[in-house]
């Protein structure tokens, strides 16, 4: 560890060196990951309640071979397998889940209150209940200061998961769960890993917006077995693998922080 303070160019470079030995190595955990990811597009409405399930189970089968593959660990069949590293990822994600999830809900009232304030002082007699007369009340002066608030909670949101990104890539390597023990090692590099994730997402923006435009002039219905499938390998047979081999590399150059602590 400590190879060098991480940058972005770097972190691409990284994301993408690792992306196809990550792959040939891991395929077989990337292919089972892809099928449980399109299990929930395709259950009927009264089992819905699966699909969270199924897909921290289908992303943690591809990150669990990806990680161990970059740390030494098990190997398993090209990556197929699902043993005490997988659990312990699957907590991660459930805990981070968690964690964004309550954080998202207080910044949903926040920003609703920050709203509705600023709605009465343009309109006082605002009819809550009436779509035009919020319209009325955020338009004009209004418009800018009510926009605000939800971009703020949204750069928070991003700035939080990107804080908690090392989790995964601590608790591999250390062999026990790291959520808030890992968050400082994110310290200094969330505008590394937000412009490193831009560039790296950047072909898999491009092709989801062109399978968008093919679905459209091929007439595709919604949920249509080709696109979706074009989705998930993008997911499972790109993102995951180079945002994996990125964050393995920030992990080996961030400092670990001082135990007991947040190092904010």
């Amino acid at each position: 560890m400590g190879e060098g303070s991480a940058t972005i160019g770097g972190t691409v470079r990284a994301g993408m060196a690792g992306w196809s030995p990550g792959v040939r190595a891991c395929w077989a955990a990337l292919v089972a990951g892809a099928g449980l990811g399109l299990l929930p597009r395709t259950l009927p409405p009264g089992l819905a309640f699966l699909s969270l399930p199924l897909e921290l189970a289908a992303t943690t089968l591809a990150y669990g071979a990806l990680y161990r593959h970059a740390f030494g660990g098990p190997a398993g069949w090209k990556g197929l397998r699902w043993g005490v590293q997988e659990w312990r990822l699957l907590a991660v994600q459930a805990l981070v889940t968690v964690i964004l999830t309550v954080v998202m809900a207080v910044l949903a009232v926040l920003v609703g209150a920050v709203v509705v304030g600023i709605a009465k002082s343009n309109a006082p007699g605002l009819d809550i209940t009436s779509v035009d007369a919020w319209r009325g009340a955020l338009d004009g002066p209004g418009a800018l200061a009510a926009s605000l608030p939800p971009l703020l909670s949204m750069a928070i949101m991003v700035w939080l998961f990107l804080r908690l990104s090392l989790a995964p890539a601590a608790t591999i390597a250390l062999d026990r769960i790291q959520v808030l023990s890992a968050f400082g090692r994110t310290r200094g590099v969330v505008l590394v890993l937000a412009a490193a994730g831009a560039v790296l997402a950047a072909p898999a923006v491009i092709l989801v917006v062109l399978i968008g435009y093919l679905r459209a002039v091929a007439g595709f219905a919604e949920g249509a077995l080709i696109p979706e499938l074009v989705s998930v390998a993008c997911v499972f047979f790109y993102l995951i693998p180079v945002w994996t081999a990125a964050l393995v590399d920030v992990y080996r150059r961030q400092p670990a922080p001082t135990p007991g602590t947040l190092r904010t």
